[in-house]
């Protein structure tokens, strides 16, 4: 698997609203709004199956940007768009995204988008917002899986929000725990346990588990260097339309789920695979996902080996 197809995979859970959660609504989480940008990908053809391609706009920043939300314009099969900036411009157009090569220079923003789900960014508390530094180029990855039998056209827009720097408290940005190593065979059920340590202390605003259709069963939990249960921190029985709706947990900014460097968590996941075909990762996922702040660059928790 191509590292532009685990960023996007990650990217997409960002797009993702909520069937249930806990703190702040929608509407007094979002920052107050001072401008926006919007940048409009030129017409391109989607091959049929699963495609990325990358748009370098021809937009720079010209001063330190605060991204408090996004909203996102694909047809039919757009799962999503995702916005970087990107380290060394890159002549203005669009192409199949390349790989590790060209993500060297890449980082994550915020995603939205998906055909119908225009308007589902995960939101931030009031005072939190993601950076774009100065003198970054903006690029945005679509992401479609064509369905149709037949290679379609599209052209995609994106929006992002700003808000003044002078009104945001702290920057934010993702914290992800991914099982990947995982192979689910026709016809069969499969459970995989996973356990990682934070790598740094963590205050985070938001959790939500991750998994796509065949998911049966989620658990994220706080355990010992014994493997014994401290606290269950997310957990819920699955259902296929938790795949784009999952239950999120919101803690706010004022009363953040604290996670202390070297803290081990365990993530459980279960799935029931009803096809002909053997699932991997991205097909299917066992991922938790958060933001943290303060902020500005992805934390991974790794996996380490489960006590005997």
């Amino acid at each position: 698997m191509t590292i532009s197809r685990l960023m996007g995979a990650f990217a997409s859970l960002v797009v993702l609203s909520a069937v249930s959660c806990e703190g702040e609504s929608e509407t007094e989480a979002t920052g107050e709004v001072t401008a926006s940008i919007t940048v409009d990908l030129p017409e391109f053809a989607i091959p049929v199956g699963e495609s990325f391609q990358c748009f370098y706009s021809d937009v720079i920043t010209d001063k330190e940007l605060s991204v408090v939300n996004a909203a996102g314009v694909q047809v039919e099969g757009g799962h999503h768009l995702s916005l970087y900036f990107v380290d060394n411009e890159r002549p203005a157009g669009i192409q199949e995204c390349s790989g590790s090569t060209e993500m060297v220079d890449w980082h994550f923003v915020v995603g939205a988008g998906g055909e119908g789900n225009e308007d589902a960014l995960l939101s931030l508390p009031k005072g939190l917002a993601f950076k774009i530094p100065k003198g970054k180029q903006l690029m945005v990855q679509a992401h479609y899986i064509n369905i149709s039998g037949d290679e379609m056209k599209a052209a995609d827009s994106l929006t992002i929000d700003l808000t003044d720097p002078d009104k945001v408290e702290a920057y934010a940005a993702d914290f992800v725990v991914n099982d990947d190593h995982f192979e689910i065979e026709p016809h069969t059920e499969l459970t995989s346990v996973m356990t990682c340590e934070v790598p740094q202390d963590l205050q985070l605003s938001m959790l939500l588990g991750h998994m796509h259709e065949q998911g049966a069963y989620y658990k994220l939990e706080e355990v010992d260097e014994a493997g014994e249960t401290l606290s269950i921190i997310y957990e819920s029985e699955w259902i296929p339309s938790f795949a784009s709706h999952p239950p999120i947990t919101k803690y706010g900014k004022e009363a953040p789920l604290l996670l202390s460097k070297g803290t081990r968590l365990r993530q459980t996941c279960q799935w029931k695979n009803e096809g002909d075909q053997k699932l991997l990762f991205p097909t299917e996922m066992c991922i938790g996902f958060g933001y943290y702040f303060p902020g500005t660059e992805r934390v991974m928790c790794e996996r380490v080996e489960e006590p005997k």
